[in-house]
C-alpha cells in the first residue's frame, strides 16, 4: 500500500524558509541547516484576515526584528548589500512608503503575521521580477522570488485573483522553480485559493510533473466539498498522497468512503496511520 512520499513537506517547510533567511543574513556559502527529523506535521492555525480601520487604512504592522527609528534606511546593518542575497533597495523603499519597514521580503514574510499593505507590491514585483532583476536565475533573484511567494501566503491575499493566478503561473514556470520554492508556492496557493478556484486547482494537480509537490493542493480539496473534489481526493489516496487525501476527505465529510480509508489504519507510515484512525472516527457511514 502506498504511503505519502510528500509527508515530510509540512514538517520541513518552516525550516526551509528559515534556511533561505539565513542565506540572506550571512555568507553566500553558508551550509544550510538539514531538515528536522521526520515527525507528524504540526497543525496549522488558520489565520484571521486583517480588518481595515474605518478610514480605509490598515493597522500598523509590528514583528520581531522590525527596523526602528526614522532613519533606519540610511543606517542599514552591514550584512545587507543592495542586489545581493534578497536585499533590494527598490522594494524596501516601496514597502516603507506604505508603512511596512523591512530589510528583506523574506524576513518580513517569516516574521509578520499579515501585511495587507504590501500585497499589491508583492504581486507587482513577482509579476515583473525577471524585468527588474534580469539575467539567469541568480541566488539573489531566487531568494527574492521565494520571499515574494511566501509573502503572498497571507490571509490578506485570500481570494485575491491576481495573487492566485500568479502563483499558478509560478508552478507552471519554465524553467521550473527550484525545489524549496515549489514547496512555498504550493503551500501559499493552497492557503489563499477559495472554492471558486477549484477548476484551476484541479487542473493544476493533474498536470504538475511527478516530482512536483501537490499534497497541500490535495488537502485544499476538502474545502470544496463536491463529488468531483471527492473523486480527485480518492484518486490520490491510492497514488502516493494518502495523508493529504484522507485529510481532504474528512474536511469535506465525504460519504461512502470509509471502506477506502480503513486499510490505511495499518499503513506502514505512522503519519498515515494516525490520520486514518482519526478519519474512521469522524467520517460518516
Amino acid at each position: 500500500m502506498t504511503s505519502d512520499p510528500q509527508g515530510a513537506r509540512d514538517a520541513t517547510v518552516a525550516a526551509l524558509r528559515e534556511a533561505i533567511g539565513a542565506v540572506e543574513a550571512t555568507s553566500a556559502d553558508l551550509v544550510r541547516k538539514p531538515p528536522p527529523p521526520q515527525e507528524a506535521p504540526p497543525p496549522k492555525k488558520r489565520r484571521t484576515p486583517p480588518k481595515q480601520n474605518p478610514d480605509g487604512s490598515w493597522p500598523p504592522i509590528t514583528y520581531p526584528g522590525m527596523p526602528e527609528g526614522d532613519d533606519w534606511m540610511h543606517n542599514l546593518p552591514a550584512r545587507y548589500t543592495d542586489g545581493q542575497r534578497g536585499h533590494d533597495r527598490r522594494i524596501m523603499e516601496e514597502l516603507a512608503a506604505v508603512g511596512v519597514p523591512c530589510y528583506t521580503v523574506s524576513e518580513l514574510a517569516d516574521r509578520a503575521e499579515t501585511v495587507p499593505q504590501g500585497i499589491p507590491i508583492f504581486i507587482d514585483w513577482l509579476t515583473h521580477l525577471e524585468e527588474r532583476v534580469p539575467g539567469p536565475e541568480s541566488d539573489h533573484r531566487e531568494i527574492l522570488r521565494s520571499g515574494l511567494i511566501c509573502a503572498l501566503d497571507d490571509p490578506a491575499a485570500r481570494g485575491n485573483q491576481r495573487a492566485i493566478d500568479l502563483l499558478i503561473q509560478q508552478l507552471r514556470r519554465q524553467p521550473p522553480l527550484a525545489g524549496p520554492v515549489r514547496d512555498f508556492t504550493e503551500y501559499a496557493l493552497a492557503h489563499i485559493a477559495t472554492k471558486t478556484d477549484f477548476p484551476a486547482i484541479a487542473a493544476l494537480i493533474d498536470e504538475l510533473p511527478p516530482d512536483y509537490p501537490r499534497g497541500a493542493l490535495i488537502e485544499y480539496l476538502g474545502r470544496v466539498k463536491t463529488s468531483e473534489a471527492q473523486a480527485i481526493a480518492l484518486h490520490w489516496l491510492d497514488n502516493g498522497y494518502a495523508y493529504f487525501a484522507i485529510k481532504a476527505l474528512v474536511s469535506m465529510k465525504a460519504i461512502g468512503v470509509r471502506d477506502r480509508v480503513a486499510p490505511y489504519v495499518n499503513d506502514h507510515d505512522p503519519w498515515v496511520r494516525k490520520v486514518a484512525k482519526r478519519a474512521m472516527e469522524r467520517l460518516p457511514d
